[in-house]
């Protein structure tokens, strides 16, 4: 209860400094099992992100979802509001243009978990035999292949940076140095659960609801937020092998520099 009566408190107070018309009974009601935030650290965090190119207002919650439900309810109550407000989801934080920000309005953080004693979401699973793994959206690529290590087992694609989130990546196609061999990450998805901009959850594929599989792979967020994604694996590599490739004209100018700002130095 008293919980309730924080929450309430801190709604109400930003509602009357940025003048929103939002019921904040709204978002009390959502029952969510996972932590629906308004802790100033968790606002700030989510107002801000890697390109630090915009600064948006902060927003007027911050949900850690436990599961896909979670997200739906609180995107139906956005949809189907009187007062209406906004939601955007976050994953870890790099996007470079406020892509993952929304002003007043609720943001839902993907990625990493609130300590608390709501529910967390589900941790990846990995199948075998199938050569796949289920995996939570906002979970990082590096989890991922941690996770299918343990059975020998590797992503076929992934980003050259692991630190980003599977959600966010393949709503931007996930391209990198691997692509070449076995094409962009989106070209090695089985499977997406997606909640849409209505708050409802879909199971799609190339054979179930398939408009909507291809439109959120590469869709830049546009048509609904992944919430799990059936990643392709294969055997993982016992050995790799890395090359670098130096251009000789460019170091001779930049120690003819040096040398130069370091005469001048003396």
């Amino acid at each position: 209860m008293a919980t309730k009566l924080l929450l309430t408190f801190a709604i109400c107070r930003l509602i009357v400094t940025v003048g929103l018309t939002l019921d904040p009974t709204e978002l009390l009601l959502l029952g969510v099992d996972g932590i629906l935030s308004v802790d100033s650290t968790d606002v700030e965090t989510a107002s801000l992100d890697f390109g630090r190119v915009t600064r948006a207002a902060p927003p007027l919650a911050v949900l850690h979802p436990a599961s896909a439900q979670d997200i739906a309810q609180l995107i139906k109550a956005a949809y189907g509001s009187g007062f209406g407000f906004t939601v955007s989801a976050r994953g870890h934080g790099h996007s470079i243009g406020g892509q993952a920000q929304t002003a007043n309005g609720v943001v839902v953080q993907m990625s990493g978990s609130k300590r608390g004693p709501g529910r967390k979401p589900p941790q990846p699973r990995v199948w075998p035999r199938e050569r796949y793994v289920d995996v939570w959206g906002g979970e990082l690529w590096i989890d991922v292949l941690r996770s299918s290590l343990e059975y020998g087992l590797a992503p076929k694609s992934w980003t050259d940076y692991l630190y980003l989130s599977v959600g966010g990546t393949l709503s931007n196609a996930g391209i990198s140095g691997q692509a070449f061999n076995h094409g962009p990450q989106i070209s090695n998805v089985h499977e997406l659960d997606v909640v849409t901009g209505m708050g409802e959850l879909f199971t799609c594929s190339t054979e179930q609801n398939s408009e909507l599989f291809h439109a959120v792979l590469g869709g830049l967020g546009q048509f609904g937020i992944i919430t799990r994604a059936r990643i392709s694996l294969e055997p993982a590599p016992q050995r790799i092998a890395t090359q670098n490739f130096c251009n000789i004209p460019v170091l001779v100018i930049v120690r003819t520099e040096e040398e130069k700002y370091s005469s001048f130095m003396t």
